[in-house]
């Protein structure tokens, strides 16, 4: 049977519970309080037998006292259709009109009107109740719904409205979504005995199974099903579109409260910004930068403020697009029906769909930028390909692009394939592979080019330059910057190190020159700075030069600062070893060789760092080598 749930509204005392209990002999109303009070606190649940056998349907009862409007929406947030009641002696009254809105809001696609206590009206008065709904409804997603009159207390008209939400439950189609996974957001949750903790809601997506692993969010928490019930049957599945009680091993009570929800495997994560397209109801207080409202996602309610907004400000009855920065995070996807109501005096001011749950940041003058995004339901390759260009040079995996679009990685193998082959998107050779724009590998080639022209024939080590063109990143990511950069004819590589494509390494002998420079300079250690003076060559040029001929070992750095040729450091070198002193002290080195104490001292650190002396306190050990045992170098 194809399941399907109608959710009631309408004012209090119009009889939503006792009509549910007339079309399901299951009173809704548990609580003590709500039978002391004769009104409905909290939500409840009902089925209804089809005798054809064709649909399963679900009944939500919601309160409807206008305190507790949030308890409505988070009911109403997973309904198929809507059951509208309104009492025959009342009509319209403020919360059958605020639930109404709601239901637009949710854009939950028609249902059925019960007009239930028409055993108070002659049949005149009934009549022109009913037209005076009928245009009341004209424009609103209950526009054309049958209207039914009925009446719980004597059953009058109950097996027609029976049948009236038969056929409306038998109309419903629900999308195929092959690739989400199991998706319910928690309405109530309960213990029970020998089974434990117990959350209830619809199933909004996929399936699960006894034993199945589910991720709870935001919080994280992972648990483990252990038994799966529909309308208290016991069953081993429970498909998208049911009402499930799933009892979860691993679970407290407490980790569990309204508005978490029930997730199966998948990289899934929570948001505390959310990108959102609004429509705000006519009359309501226009929506400015920093307005506070309450954010009410499937059976979540959390306080946002305004972040960005554009239009700005939004008039009431306009639409436009907003960036919401929530007081704690939740779970939401590209789609996704959002409801907005004023936090004091509470009111509902509109609602709309979720755009992206991880939208960019974007500066007050920025705002414009929230025109352009992508309704990624509507075209899923252009949003994949934007996601992947503002991830930047740090690249996403297809698994983090599938999450952020709900949907498990099968669900962009597809659109992913048509962005690599067009060539927009770049993917690593790593597993998983990262995904970078063209546009940004294109930035980096040009970057490149800056870079080796400006070393010059000396080039730049390859590690540095991807270190300077990713700083940060994974080496998959770098490999795969080296080989487009590569492809492009950007560079090309000699002894670990970078050179522009059209450069000759060390062209026009200026590197023979300043290394004769170094040879003639013994140890007064000019900088590079110095040398490029003397030869009138650019300094940049000149300092990787000298790069170059460290990392060739045919000048050294030592101090970090000073440069000599290692002509002159191994002479020093070898002039210890033939010393007959074992020991000696800085003042004596510095006599031997003639050096000032400021170069004396930095010579003494490489001359330890190449093991031809070892210190011990403040005096130096000549390290002599048995013959036969290797070099350093």
């Amino acid at each position: 049977m194809r399941p399907v749930v109608f959710g009631t509204a309408g004012h209090i005392d119009h009889g939503k519970t006792s009509l549910v209990r007339a079309l399901t002999g299951v009173d809704c109303d548990r609580l003590p309080e709500e039978k002391r009070r004769g009104i409905t606190l909290v939500l409840g649940f009902a089925p209804m037998v089809d005798p054809a056998g064709e649909v399963e349907v679900s009944f939500i009862d919601v309160p409807g006292h206008e305190r507790l409007v949030h308890t409505m929406i988070a009911g109403a947030g997973g309904i198929d259709r809507a059951l509208l009641v309104v009492a025959a002696d009342e009509g319209m009254m403020p919360q059958t009109r605020e639930h109404l809105e709601v239901l637009g809001l949710l854009a939950v696609p028609g249902g059925v009107v019960a007009l239930n206590k028409a055993d108070l009206l002659d049949d005149d008065l009934l009549e022109l109740q009913r037209e005076e709904i009928a245009e009341a409804l004209a424009g609103t997603v209950l526009a054309g719904a049958p209207i039914v009159p009925c009446s719980a207390a004597t059953g009058a008209g109950i097996p027609e409205l029976r049948e009236a939400l038969l056929a409306c439950a038998r109309g419903v189609v629900r999308e195929r979504s092959p690739h989400r996974p199991f998706r319910l957001a928690v309405d109530r949750t309960f213990t029970v005995a020998g089974t434990g903790t117990v959350v209830t809601g619809t199933a909004r997506w996929g399936a699960v199974a006894v034993g199945d692993e589910v991720r709870l969010l935001p919080s994280g928490t992972v648990a483990r099903v252990r038994t799966v019930q529909v309308h208290g049957r016991l069953r081993e599945v429970a498909q998208v579109g049911e009402r499930v009680a799933l009892g979860l091993a691993g679970l407290t009570l407490a980790e569990a409260p309204r508005g978490e929800q029930v997730l199966g495997g998948g990289d899934w994560r929570s948001s505390r910004r959310l990108a959102v397209q609004i429509e705000l109801l006519p009359g309501a207080v226009p929506l400015e930068e920093g307005s506070v409202v309450s954010l009410h996602l499937l059976a979540a309610r959390v306080l946002a403020r305004v972040e960005r907004i554009d239009p700005r400000p939004l008039p009431g009855g306009g639409t436009g697009r907003a960036v919401l920065r929530l007081a704690r995070p939740v779970f939401a996807a590209p789609g996704d029906r959002v409801v907005l109501r004023r936090p004091s005096p509470a009111a509902t001011v509109g609602g709309g769909l979720v755009l992206d749950p991880q939208p960019p940041r974007l500066r007050r003058r920025e705002a414009a930028v929230l025109a352009e995004l992508p309704r990624p339901w509507a075209d899923v390759p252009a949003a994949l390909e934007r996601w992947i260009r503002e991830a930047g040079v740090a690249g996403v995996t297809p698994g983090q692009v599938a999450s952020r679009l709900g949907v498990v990685p099968a669900g962009v193998e597809a659109p992913l394939g048509q962005l690599l082959v067009a060539g927009a998107v770049i993917a690593s050779r790593s597993t998983p592979p990262l995904l970078v724009h063209r546009i940004i590998l294109e930035a980096l080639a040009q970057q490149a080019r800056q870079v080796v022209s400006e070393a010059g024939p000396a080039g730049v080590p390859v590690a540095e330059l991807l270190s300077r063109l990713a700083p940060g990143a994974p080496e998959t990511l770098r490999a795969l910057v080296l080989e487009t950069l590569r492809r492009a004819g950007v560079l090309r590589e000699t002894s670990g190190r970078a050179f522009g494509a059209d450069a000759t390494p060390l062209e026009d002998g200026l590197a023979a020159r300043i290394e004769e420079v170094y040879r003639e300079s013994g140890v007064e250690a000019p900088s590079p700075g110095e040398v490029a003076v003397l030869l009138g060559a650019k300094e940049k040029v000149v300092e990787g030069l000298v790069r170059f001929l460290v990392d060739q070992k045919r000048l050294a750095r030592v101090g970090g600062k000073w440069i000599l040729h290692r002509r002159h450091l191994d002479a020093i070198a070898a002039s210890l070893l033939e010393w007959d002193a074992e020991v000696f002290d800085v003042g004596q080195f510095k006599d031997r060789f003639a050096l000032t104490r400021k170069l004396a001292i930095p010579i003494l650190e490489w001359l330890d760092s190449e093991r031809v002396t070892r210190r011990e306190g403040d005096r130096r050990r000549i390290v002599r080598r048995r013959a036969g045992t290797p070099s350093r170098d």
